[in-house]
Protein backbone atom coordinates (compact mmCIF):
# COMPACT_ATOMS: atom_id res chain seq x y z
CA UNK A 1 0.00 0.00 0.00
CA UNK A 2 1.05 3.49 -0.75
CA UNK A 3 0.38 6.92 0.31
CA UNK A 4 0.02 9.38 -2.35
CA UNK A 5 2.12 12.67 -1.83
CA UNK A 6 -1.09 14.82 -1.71
CA UNK A 7 -3.26 12.23 1.13
CA UNK A 8 -2.48 14.68 3.85
CA UNK A 9 -4.58 12.48 6.39
CA UNK A 10 -2.53 9.30 4.91
CA UNK A 11 0.76 11.00 6.64
CA UNK A 12 -0.72 11.90 9.81
CA UNK A 13 -1.75 8.64 10.56
CA UNK A 14 1.21 7.22 9.67
CA UNK A 15 3.37 9.62 11.47
CA UNK A 16 2.07 9.15 14.37
CA UNK A 17 1.74 5.03 13.84
CA UNK A 18 5.54 5.30 13.58
CA UNK A 19 6.37 7.67 15.92
CA UNK A 20 4.33 6.16 18.70
CA UNK A 21 5.49 2.61 17.83
CA UNK A 22 9.25 3.89 18.08
CA UNK A 23 8.92 5.60 21.31
CA UNK A 24 7.02 2.94 23.02
CA UNK A 25 9.76 0.44 21.64
CA UNK A 26 11.93 2.03 23.68
CA UNK A 27 9.91 2.28 26.77
CA UNK A 28 8.97 -1.15 26.85
CA UNK A 29 12.48 -2.10 26.42
CA UNK A 30 13.25 0.08 29.51
CA UNK A 31 10.98 -1.20 31.06
CA UNK A 32 11.82 -4.57 30.75
CA UNK A 33 15.45 -4.21 31.55
CA UNK A 34 14.48 -2.25 34.51
CA UNK A 35 12.70 -5.62 35.83
CA UNK A 36 14.74 -8.20 34.63
CA UNK A 37 18.34 -6.49 34.59
CA UNK A 38 19.16 -4.39 37.19
CA UNK A 39 19.13 -6.95 40.13
CA UNK A 40 22.68 -7.66 37.77
CA UNK A 41 23.48 -4.16 37.99
CA UNK A 42 22.93 -3.59 42.08
CA UNK A 43 25.14 -6.78 42.61
CA UNK A 44 27.73 -5.38 40.23
CA UNK A 45 27.48 -1.65 42.60
CA UNK A 46 27.39 -3.09 45.46
CA UNK A 47 23.94 -1.51 46.83
CA UNK A 48 21.07 -2.76 47.48
CA UNK A 49 18.21 -3.18 44.54
CA UNK A 50 15.68 -0.33 44.93
CA UNK A 51 17.82 2.24 46.84
CA UNK A 52 17.56 6.26 46.12
CA UNK A 53 21.09 6.12 45.14
CA UNK A 54 20.60 2.89 42.57
CA UNK A 55 18.09 5.03 41.40
CA UNK A 56 19.23 8.44 40.82
CA UNK A 57 23.06 7.92 40.35
CA UNK A 58 23.83 4.01 39.38
CA UNK A 59 27.29 5.05 41.35
CA UNK A 60 30.54 3.70 39.34
CA UNK A 61 28.65 1.49 37.19
CA UNK A 62 28.99 2.24 33.58
CA UNK A 63 31.79 1.97 31.09
CA UNK A 64 33.07 3.50 28.69
CA UNK A 65 30.30 3.17 25.83
CA UNK A 66 27.62 3.62 27.54
CA UNK A 67 28.84 6.73 29.13
CA UNK A 68 29.49 8.33 25.70
CA UNK A 69 26.42 6.86 24.07
CA UNK A 70 24.51 8.45 27.24
CA UNK A 71 26.80 11.67 26.94
CA UNK A 72 25.37 11.74 23.55
CA UNK A 73 21.94 11.36 24.73
CA UNK A 74 21.97 14.02 27.40
CA UNK A 75 23.22 16.53 25.17
CA UNK A 76 21.00 16.06 21.84
CA UNK A 77 17.18 16.41 21.60
CA UNK A 78 14.35 17.22 19.11
CA UNK A 79 15.64 20.83 19.38
CA UNK A 80 18.89 19.65 17.47
CA UNK A 81 16.57 19.19 14.18
CA UNK A 82 14.87 22.92 14.36
CA UNK A 83 17.02 25.17 15.99
CA UNK A 84 20.85 24.20 14.19
CA UNK A 85 19.52 24.52 10.96
CA UNK A 86 17.42 27.77 11.61
CA UNK A 87 20.74 29.05 13.02
CA UNK A 88 22.49 27.97 10.21
CA UNK A 89 20.74 30.28 7.97
CA UNK A 90 20.37 33.01 10.17
CA UNK A 91 24.09 33.46 11.51
CA UNK A 92 25.51 31.83 8.25
CA UNK A 93 28.73 29.14 8.22
CA UNK A 94 30.58 30.67 11.10
CA UNK A 95 27.03 30.51 13.65
CA UNK A 96 26.68 26.85 11.59
CA UNK A 97 30.47 25.63 12.84
CA UNK A 98 30.11 27.14 16.18
CA UNK A 99 26.57 25.43 16.96
CA UNK A 100 28.18 22.01 16.63
CA UNK A 101 31.48 22.70 18.19
CA UNK A 102 29.90 24.65 21.13
CA UNK A 103 27.42 21.38 21.94
CA UNK A 104 30.19 19.12 22.41
CA UNK A 105 32.89 21.07 24.32
CA UNK A 106 30.88 21.00 27.47
CA UNK A 107 31.08 17.56 27.49
CA UNK A 108 34.65 17.30 27.67
CA UNK A 109 34.92 20.26 30.06
CA UNK A 110 32.45 18.30 32.69
CA UNK A 111 33.92 15.09 31.71
CA UNK A 112 37.35 16.97 33.48
CA UNK A 113 36.12 18.87 36.07
CA UNK A 114 33.93 16.13 37.17
CA UNK A 115 36.97 13.61 37.12
CA UNK A 116 38.40 16.48 39.97
CA UNK A 117 35.37 16.38 42.17
CA UNK A 118 34.91 12.60 41.99
CA UNK A 119 38.61 12.33 43.10
CA UNK A 120 38.20 15.19 45.74
CA UNK A 121 34.64 14.36 47.15
CA UNK A 122 34.18 10.62 46.22
CA UNK A 123 31.31 10.05 47.91
CA UNK A 124 29.25 13.41 45.72
CA UNK A 125 26.08 12.71 44.10
CA UNK A 126 25.14 15.78 42.95
CA UNK A 127 26.20 18.86 42.08
CA UNK A 128 23.99 20.35 45.29
CA UNK A 129 26.92 17.93 46.93
CA UNK A 130 29.67 19.33 45.69
CA UNK A 131 28.42 22.61 46.29
CA UNK A 132 27.32 22.36 49.90
CA UNK A 133 30.97 20.73 50.84
CA UNK A 134 32.88 23.29 48.86
CA UNK A 135 30.69 26.55 50.14
CA UNK A 136 28.19 25.88 52.57
CA UNK A 137 24.22 25.43 52.60
CA UNK A 138 23.18 28.56 51.65
CA UNK A 139 24.75 28.32 48.16
CA UNK A 140 23.81 24.66 47.96
CA UNK A 141 20.23 25.70 48.26
CA UNK A 142 21.15 28.68 45.53
CA UNK A 143 23.06 26.35 43.27
CA UNK A 144 19.70 23.82 43.47
CA UNK A 145 17.56 26.18 42.30
CA UNK A 146 18.97 27.80 39.71
CA UNK A 147 19.64 23.76 38.72
CA UNK A 148 16.12 23.43 38.69
CA UNK A 149 14.77 25.96 36.79
CA UNK A 150 17.88 25.38 33.83
CA UNK A 151 16.48 21.97 33.43
CA UNK A 152 12.77 22.39 33.52
CA UNK A 153 13.20 24.93 30.91
CA UNK A 154 15.35 22.48 28.80
CA UNK A 155 12.62 20.40 29.12
CA UNK A 156 9.93 22.88 28.48
CA UNK A 157 11.45 23.29 25.40
CA UNK A 158 11.80 19.50 24.49
CA UNK A 159 7.86 19.64 25.08
CA UNK A 160 7.56 22.31 22.65
CA UNK A 161 9.66 21.23 19.92
CA UNK A 162 8.31 17.70 19.23
CA UNK A 163 4.48 19.69 19.80
CA UNK A 164 5.90 22.29 17.28
CA UNK A 165 6.62 19.60 14.66
CA UNK A 166 3.63 17.91 14.71
CA UNK A 167 1.25 21.09 14.46
CA UNK A 168 3.69 22.69 11.71
CA UNK A 169 5.38 19.62 9.69
CA UNK A 170 2.59 17.11 10.34
CA UNK A 171 -0.21 19.56 10.04
CA UNK A 172 -2.11 18.75 13.56
CA UNK A 173 -2.36 19.71 16.71
CA UNK A 174 0.39 19.51 19.05
CA UNK A 175 -1.08 17.88 22.77
CA UNK A 176 -1.17 14.26 21.50
CA UNK A 177 2.54 13.77 20.73
CA UNK A 178 3.66 16.02 23.59
CA UNK A 179 1.35 13.78 26.25
CA UNK A 180 2.81 10.73 24.45
CA UNK A 181 6.38 11.62 24.75
CA UNK A 182 5.62 12.76 28.42
CA UNK A 183 3.84 9.74 29.64
CA UNK A 184 6.10 7.06 27.93
CA UNK A 185 9.23 8.42 28.93
CA UNK A 186 8.07 9.13 32.86
CA UNK A 187 6.76 5.75 32.79
CA UNK A 188 10.53 4.03 32.29
CA UNK A 189 12.09 6.46 34.33
CA UNK A 190 9.79 6.53 37.20
CA UNK A 191 10.35 2.94 37.09
CA UNK A 192 13.52 2.71 36.70
CA UNK A 193 15.81 6.00 37.18
CA UNK A 194 19.11 6.56 35.87
CA UNK A 195 20.19 3.24 35.29
CA UNK A 196 17.63 2.27 32.87
CA UNK A 197 17.60 5.84 30.95
CA UNK A 198 21.14 5.33 30.38
CA UNK A 199 20.33 1.43 29.06
CA UNK A 200 17.29 3.06 26.63
CA UNK A 201 20.36 6.20 25.80
CA UNK A 202 22.11 3.20 23.90
CA UNK A 203 19.53 1.67 22.31
CA UNK A 204 18.03 5.10 21.26
CA UNK A 205 21.81 6.60 20.29
CA UNK A 206 22.38 3.77 18.24
CA UNK A 207 19.37 4.40 15.92
CA UNK A 208 19.74 8.01 15.77
CA UNK A 209 22.91 7.54 14.20
CA UNK A 210 21.68 5.01 11.72
CA UNK A 211 18.94 7.29 10.65
CA UNK A 212 21.30 10.32 10.32
CA UNK A 213 23.41 8.35 8.16
CA UNK A 214 20.56 7.14 5.57
CA UNK A 215 19.52 10.99 5.80
CA UNK A 216 23.06 12.07 4.74
CA UNK A 217 23.60 9.17 2.09
CA UNK A 218 20.21 10.59 0.73
CA UNK A 219 20.75 14.43 0.54
CA UNK A 220 24.28 13.13 -1.03
CA UNK A 221 22.62 11.25 -3.83
CA UNK A 222 19.34 13.24 -4.40
CA UNK A 223 20.24 16.67 -3.66
CA UNK A 224 20.48 18.33 -6.76
CA UNK A 225 19.85 22.12 -6.43
CA UNK A 226 22.89 24.69 -8.24
CA UNK A 227 24.71 26.33 -5.51
CA UNK A 228 25.84 29.80 -6.39
CA UNK A 229 29.34 30.65 -5.46
CA UNK A 230 29.84 32.60 -2.69
CA UNK A 231 26.48 32.11 -1.88
CA UNK A 232 25.01 34.42 -4.81
CA UNK A 233 22.14 37.04 -3.42
CA UNK A 234 22.35 35.42 0.18
CA UNK A 235 26.16 35.87 0.93
CA UNK A 236 25.34 38.90 3.06
CA UNK A 237 23.17 35.93 5.35
CA UNK A 238 24.99 32.55 4.99
CA UNK A 239 28.29 34.24 4.74
CA UNK A 240 30.62 35.87 7.29
CA UNK A 241 28.18 38.27 9.38
CA UNK A 242 27.66 40.21 12.84
CA UNK A 243 25.28 36.67 14.44
CA UNK A 244 27.78 34.60 12.77
CA UNK A 245 30.34 36.53 14.87
CA UNK A 246 28.94 36.80 17.48
CA UNK A 247 28.28 32.89 17.93
CA UNK A 248 32.00 32.05 18.45
CA UNK A 249 31.68 33.87 21.74
CA UNK A 250 27.86 33.55 22.98
CA UNK A 251 27.84 29.93 21.39
CA UNK A 252 30.17 28.63 23.56
CA UNK A 253 29.83 30.67 27.12
CA UNK A 254 26.03 30.17 27.01
CA UNK A 255 26.31 26.25 26.33
CA UNK A 256 28.83 25.49 28.55
CA UNK A 257 27.38 27.34 31.44
CA UNK A 258 24.17 26.19 31.14
CA UNK A 259 25.78 22.76 31.39
CA UNK A 260 27.72 23.20 34.33
CA UNK A 261 23.44 23.84 36.03
CA UNK A 262 22.04 20.34 34.29
CA UNK A 263 22.80 17.35 36.68
CA UNK A 264 21.37 15.25 33.65
CA UNK A 265 25.32 15.43 32.70
CA UNK A 266 27.03 15.46 35.59
CA UNK A 267 25.22 12.18 36.33
CA UNK A 268 27.37 10.56 33.80
CA UNK A 269 29.92 11.41 35.64
CA UNK A 270 28.81 9.94 39.40
CA UNK A 271 27.71 6.77 37.11
CA UNK A 272 31.43 6.62 35.12
CA UNK A 273 33.14 3.37 36.84
CA UNK A 274 36.37 4.75 36.09
CA UNK A 275 38.62 7.55 34.88
CA UNK A 276 38.68 5.81 31.55
CA UNK A 277 35.15 4.96 31.34
CA UNK A 278 34.56 9.20 31.77
CA UNK A 279 37.42 10.44 29.82
CA UNK A 280 36.71 7.78 26.58
CA UNK A 281 32.82 8.48 27.01
CA UNK A 282 33.19 12.14 26.95
CA UNK A 283 34.80 11.77 23.54
CA UNK A 284 32.73 9.47 21.94
CA UNK A 285 29.91 11.82 23.19
CA UNK A 286 31.63 15.17 22.09
CA UNK A 287 32.50 13.36 18.61
CA UNK A 288 28.54 12.38 18.20
CA UNK A 289 27.24 15.58 19.14
CA UNK A 290 29.29 17.47 16.90
CA UNK A 291 29.03 15.57 13.73
CA UNK A 292 25.27 15.13 14.48
CA UNK A 293 24.86 18.81 15.07
CA UNK A 294 27.13 19.73 12.21
CA UNK A 295 25.22 17.55 9.94
CA UNK A 296 21.48 19.10 10.67
CA UNK A 297 23.02 22.38 10.79
CA UNK A 298 24.14 22.33 7.24
CA UNK A 299 21.22 20.49 5.75
CA UNK A 300 18.94 23.61 6.23
CA UNK A 301 22.38 25.63 5.32
CA UNK A 302 22.43 23.93 1.91
CA UNK A 303 18.71 24.24 1.45
CA UNK A 304 18.66 27.88 1.54
CA UNK A 305 22.07 28.10 -0.30
CA UNK A 306 20.02 26.39 -3.30
CA UNK A 307 17.16 28.33 -2.85
CA UNK A 308 14.47 25.69 -1.72
CA UNK A 309 13.21 28.79 1.67
CA UNK A 310 11.15 31.15 1.20
CA UNK A 311 12.97 33.18 4.02
CA UNK A 312 9.42 35.39 4.65
CA UNK A 313 7.35 32.73 4.47
CA UNK A 314 8.36 29.57 5.98
CA UNK A 315 8.90 28.37 9.18
CA UNK A 316 12.34 28.40 11.00
CA UNK A 317 11.35 25.03 13.01
CA UNK A 318 11.39 23.28 9.27
CA UNK A 319 14.21 24.33 7.92
CA UNK A 320 16.08 21.09 7.74
CA UNK A 321 13.04 19.83 5.81
CA UNK A 322 13.05 22.04 3.07
CA UNK A 323 16.16 20.35 1.98
CA UNK A 324 14.38 17.43 0.54
CA UNK A 325 12.09 19.73 -1.87
CA UNK A 326 13.22 18.81 -5.55
CA UNK A 327 12.35 22.44 -6.93
CA UNK A 328 11.93 26.58 -5.82
CA UNK A 329 8.26 27.04 -5.04
CA UNK A 330 7.16 24.15 -3.77
CA UNK A 331 6.08 25.64 -0.92
CA UNK A 332 6.07 24.56 2.93
CA UNK A 333 8.11 21.14 3.66
CA UNK A 334 5.61 18.80 4.85
CA UNK A 335 5.45 14.70 5.58
CA UNK A 336 5.00 13.25 2.36
CA UNK A 337 7.60 10.75 1.80
CA UNK A 338 9.48 7.83 3.41
CA UNK A 339 12.48 10.08 3.82
CA UNK A 340 10.61 12.88 5.95
CA UNK A 341 9.36 10.16 8.00
CA UNK A 342 12.49 9.04 8.58
CA UNK A 343 13.41 12.46 9.71
CA UNK A 344 10.48 12.88 12.09
CA UNK A 345 11.41 9.24 14.05
CA UNK A 346 14.82 10.64 14.45
CA UNK A 347 13.18 13.62 16.25
CA UNK A 348 10.90 11.94 18.41
CA UNK A 349 13.52 9.53 19.38
CA UNK A 350 16.02 12.23 20.11
CA UNK A 351 12.90 13.76 22.15
CA UNK A 352 12.49 11.45 24.38
CA UNK A 353 16.07 10.26 24.98
CA UNK A 354 16.72 13.96 26.54
CA UNK A 355 13.38 14.28 28.12
CA UNK A 356 14.44 10.94 30.42
CA UNK A 357 17.64 12.39 30.71
CA UNK A 358 16.14 15.84 31.73
CA UNK A 359 13.21 13.60 34.18
CA UNK A 360 16.45 12.09 35.60
CA UNK A 361 18.17 15.16 36.48
CA UNK A 362 15.55 17.08 38.23
CA UNK A 363 14.47 14.10 40.21
CA UNK A 364 18.01 13.34 41.47
CA UNK A 365 18.62 17.36 42.40
CA UNK A 366 14.95 17.64 44.25
CA UNK A 367 15.74 13.91 46.15
CA UNK A 368 19.26 14.82 47.03
CA UNK A 369 17.84 18.25 48.37
CA UNK A 370 15.26 17.27 50.02
CA UNK A 371 14.49 13.37 50.34
CA UNK A 372 17.98 12.09 50.99
CA UNK A 373 17.49 8.55 52.65
CA UNK A 374 14.07 8.31 51.91
CA UNK A 375 11.67 5.60 50.04
CA UNK A 376 12.21 5.71 46.31
CA UNK A 377 8.81 6.21 46.15
CA UNK A 378 9.02 10.11 46.77
CA UNK A 379 11.49 10.01 44.01
CA UNK A 380 9.09 8.70 41.38
CA UNK A 381 5.92 11.01 42.71
CA UNK A 382 8.40 14.04 42.54
CA UNK A 383 8.87 12.49 38.70
CA UNK A 384 5.67 12.16 37.73
CA UNK A 385 4.41 15.45 39.48
CA UNK A 386 7.23 17.29 37.39
CA UNK A 387 6.30 16.07 34.10
CA UNK A 388 2.16 17.37 34.19
CA UNK A 389 2.98 21.36 34.49
CA UNK A 390 5.72 21.02 31.45
CA UNK A 391 3.43 19.51 29.40
CA UNK A 392 0.51 21.32 29.98
CA UNK A 393 2.85 25.19 29.33
CA UNK A 394 4.15 23.16 26.53
CA UNK A 395 0.97 23.26 24.48
CA UNK A 396 1.28 26.94 24.22
CA UNK A 397 4.05 26.96 21.91
CA UNK A 398 6.37 29.20 22.83
CA UNK A 399 9.34 30.16 21.24
CA UNK A 400 12.22 27.18 22.27
CA UNK A 401 15.40 30.17 21.42
CA UNK A 402 14.10 32.68 23.76
CA UNK A 403 13.11 29.73 26.67
CA UNK A 404 16.75 28.88 26.28
CA UNK A 405 17.59 32.14 26.38
CA UNK A 406 16.27 32.85 29.99
CA UNK A 407 18.30 30.25 31.50
CA UNK A 408 21.49 30.92 29.47
CA UNK A 409 21.75 34.21 30.89
CA UNK A 410 21.06 33.12 34.12
CA UNK A 411 23.59 30.47 34.08
CA UNK A 412 26.66 32.50 32.58
CA UNK A 413 25.79 34.89 35.80
CA UNK A 414 26.46 32.34 38.41
CA UNK A 415 28.56 29.49 36.46
CA UNK A 416 32.10 31.09 37.24
CA UNK A 417 31.97 30.40 41.04
CA UNK A 418 31.15 27.58 41.19
CA UNK A 419 33.68 26.57 38.60
CA UNK A 420 36.39 28.35 40.40
CA UNK A 421 35.04 26.22 43.66
CA UNK A 422 37.19 23.28 42.37
CA UNK A 423 40.40 25.90 43.25
CA UNK A 424 40.22 24.91 47.14
CA UNK A 425 43.54 25.64 48.31
CA UNK A 426 44.04 27.58 51.61
CA UNK A 427 44.10 31.15 49.95
CA UNK A 428 41.04 29.97 47.68
CA UNK A 429 39.06 28.74 50.94
CA UNK A 430 39.80 32.24 52.29
CA UNK A 431 38.71 34.43 49.96
CA UNK A 432 36.18 32.40 47.66
CA UNK A 433 33.49 31.89 50.69
CA UNK A 434 30.29 31.10 50.30
CA UNK A 435 28.88 34.82 50.87
CA UNK A 436 31.37 35.88 48.22
CA UNK A 437 30.33 33.37 45.62
CA UNK A 438 26.41 34.29 46.30
CA UNK A 439 26.77 37.73 46.15
CA UNK A 440 28.92 37.59 43.33
CA UNK A 441 25.60 35.96 41.26
CA UNK A 442 22.97 38.17 42.36
CA UNK A 443 24.87 41.38 41.85
CA UNK A 444 25.85 39.67 38.32
CA UNK A 445 22.69 38.95 37.46
CA UNK A 446 20.92 42.74 38.58
CA UNK A 447 24.20 43.88 36.52
CA UNK A 448 23.58 42.41 33.01
CA UNK A 449 19.72 43.47 34.04
CA UNK A 450 20.65 47.28 34.17
CA UNK A 451 23.15 47.06 31.18
CA UNK A 452 19.88 46.41 28.95
CA UNK A 453 18.40 49.32 30.74
CA UNK A 454 20.92 51.72 29.89
CA UNK A 455 21.42 50.45 26.12
CA UNK A 456 17.53 50.40 25.82
CA UNK A 457 16.62 53.57 28.04
CA UNK A 458 13.93 52.16 29.32
CA UNK A 459 13.41 49.74 32.09
CA UNK A 460 10.71 47.07 30.70
CA UNK A 461 12.36 47.09 27.04
CA UNK A 462 15.85 46.80 28.51
CA UNK A 463 14.87 43.87 31.37
CA UNK A 464 12.86 42.46 27.98
CA UNK A 465 15.88 42.79 26.01
CA UNK A 466 17.96 41.53 28.65
CA UNK A 467 16.36 38.11 29.14
CA UNK A 468 14.07 37.70 26.15
CA UNK A 469 15.08 39.50 22.88
CA UNK A 470 18.79 40.44 22.32
CA UNK A 471 19.44 37.42 19.97
CA UNK A 472 22.49 36.13 21.89
CA UNK A 473 24.05 39.46 21.20
CA UNK A 474 27.50 39.47 22.27
CA UNK A 475 27.18 42.30 24.51
CA UNK A 476 25.12 40.94 26.71
CA UNK A 477 26.88 37.74 26.93
CA UNK A 478 30.24 39.43 28.04
CA UNK A 479 28.21 41.18 31.02
CA UNK A 480 26.79 37.82 31.86
CA UNK A 481 30.31 36.08 31.73
CA UNK A 482 32.40 38.67 33.10
CA UNK A 483 30.31 40.80 35.82
CA UNK A 484 30.44 37.34 38.27
CA UNK A 485 34.64 37.82 37.64
CA UNK A 486 34.45 41.32 38.21
CA UNK A 487 32.27 41.07 41.61
CA UNK A 488 34.27 38.64 42.74
CA UNK A 489 37.31 40.64 42.31
CA UNK A 490 35.44 43.36 44.16
CA UNK A 491 33.67 41.56 46.61
CA UNK A 492 36.94 39.68 48.37
CA UNK A 493 39.04 43.02 48.23
CA UNK A 494 35.62 44.15 50.83
CA UNK A 495 36.11 41.07 52.57
CA UNK A 496 39.66 41.24 53.10
CA UNK A 497 39.60 45.01 54.03
CA UNK A 498 37.00 43.51 57.13
CA UNK A 499 39.10 41.38 58.15
CA UNK A 500 42.22 43.35 58.26
CA UNK A 501 39.93 45.98 60.53
CA UNK A 502 39.37 43.09 62.66
CA UNK A 503 35.47 43.60 61.78
CA UNK A 504 33.65 40.00 62.48
CA UNK A 505 31.14 40.14 60.08
CA UNK A 506 28.38 37.11 59.94
CA UNK A 507 28.11 35.52 56.41
CA UNK A 508 24.88 34.65 54.60
CA UNK A 509 23.94 31.37 56.29
CA UNK A 510 24.58 33.39 59.67
CA UNK A 511 21.55 35.39 58.40
CA UNK A 512 19.37 32.83 56.88
CA UNK A 513 19.60 30.54 59.82
CA UNK A 514 17.27 32.90 61.56
CA UNK A 515 14.75 33.04 59.13
CA UNK A 516 11.82 30.40 60.43
CA UNK A 517 11.93 27.39 58.33
CA UNK A 518 15.34 27.82 56.83
CA UNK A 519 17.15 25.25 59.23
CA UNK A 520 15.04 23.17 58.36
CA UNK A 521 15.64 23.31 54.76
CA UNK A 522 19.32 23.17 55.11
CA UNK A 523 19.61 21.61 58.23
CA UNK A 524 21.36 18.41 59.06
CA UNK A 525 20.68 15.21 57.40
CA UNK A 526 20.51 11.54 59.92
CA UNK A 527 21.08 9.54 56.74
CA UNK A 528 23.77 8.65 54.85
CA UNK A 529 24.37 11.32 51.85
CA UNK A 530 23.66 7.75 50.22
CA UNK A 531 21.50 4.84 50.49
CA UNK A 532 25.10 2.29 50.28
CA UNK A 533 25.86 0.09 53.03
CA UNK A 534 28.48 -2.05 53.04
CA UNK A 535 31.82 -2.65 55.25
CA UNK A 536 33.50 -0.15 52.76
CA UNK A 537 31.55 2.50 53.09
CA UNK A 538 31.62 5.27 55.26
CA UNK A 539 28.25 7.40 56.70
CA UNK A 540 29.29 10.82 56.14
CA UNK A 541 27.14 12.60 58.57
CA UNK A 542 26.00 16.40 57.83
CA UNK A 543 25.82 18.50 61.23
CA UNK A 544 23.45 21.33 61.03
CA UNK A 545 25.30 25.16 59.89
CA UNK A 546 25.65 27.23 62.69
CA UNK A 547 27.08 30.71 63.31
CA UNK A 548 29.83 29.30 62.80
CA UNK A 549 29.92 29.51 58.68
CA UNK A 550 32.94 30.15 56.80
CA UNK A 551 32.24 33.13 56.41
CA UNK A 552 32.70 34.71 59.59
CA UNK A 553 35.87 34.83 61.68
CA UNK A 554 34.62 32.96 64.70
CA UNK A 555 35.88 29.40 65.35
CA UNK A 556 34.19 26.40 63.94
CA UNK A 557 32.58 24.33 67.06
CA UNK A 558 33.13 20.63 66.42
CA UNK A 559 30.46 18.45 64.56
CA UNK A 560 28.49 16.41 66.29
CA UNK A 561 29.07 13.17 67.66
CA UNK A 562 27.92 10.38 66.36
CA UNK A 563 26.92 6.70 67.80
CA UNK A 564 29.99 4.36 67.67
CA UNK A 565 30.70 1.93 65.30
CA UNK A 566 29.78 -1.45 65.56
CA UNK A 567 33.33 -4.10 65.87
CA UNK A 568 34.20 -4.58 62.35
CA UNK A 569 32.34 -1.68 60.58
CA UNK A 570 34.10 1.11 59.23
CA UNK A 571 34.42 4.14 62.05
CA UNK A 572 31.75 7.15 61.06
CA UNK A 573 32.95 9.98 61.44
CA UNK A 574 30.95 13.88 61.74
CA UNK A 575 31.23 16.20 59.24
CA UNK A 576 30.48 19.90 59.55
CA UNK A 577 29.68 22.43 56.88
CA UNK A 578 32.07 24.79 58.49
CA UNK A 579 35.00 23.00 57.85
CA UNK A 580 34.11 22.86 53.98
CA UNK A 581 36.51 19.45 53.37
CA UNK A 582 35.50 16.24 52.08
CA UNK A 583 34.51 13.83 54.31
CA UNK A 584 37.74 11.18 55.20
CA UNK A 585 38.03 8.35 52.74
CA UNK A 586 37.26 4.78 54.20
CA UNK A 587 40.33 3.31 56.40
Amino acid sequence: MTIAADDKYGWTVLSYCLCIFFLLAFAVYGLAWGRFMSAREALKMHVKQGTTEMFTTAKGSQGMWRIGWSFFAAAMGGWVITASANLAVWGGWIAMMMYAIATGIPILLIAFFGRIVVERYPDCCSLGDFVAWRFGPTMKIFTTLITLFNMAIFLLAEFTTVGALFSSFVGDINYPIIIVVGVLATAYTVYGGLLVSIITDQAQTVVTLIIITIVWIYVAAEFRRPLEPGFGELKELLGPQFYGYSAIFTLPASLVCATVFSEAVWQRVWASEDKKALYGGAIIGFTAVTVCVFLCGFFGFIAAWGGLIDLDTADPNLYMFQVFKREQGAGMATVDSWIQELVLILAVIMNESAVDSLLNGITSTISSQFFRGSDILYCRLIVFLICIPLVVVATFNYAVLQLFLISNILCCCCAFPVFLGLFDTPSMKKHLTETVCILACVLSIITVTMYGIAVEGDAARGAFMTWLGNGYAYDYFLVAVFAPVAWLIVLGVVAEVLRAAGVNAPGVTDIAMQIPGFKALAGHWEEDLTDVSGPNDVAHKLAPPSSSNSDSLKPAPAARALPTAAPGEAPQPAYSYAYHQPPPAPP
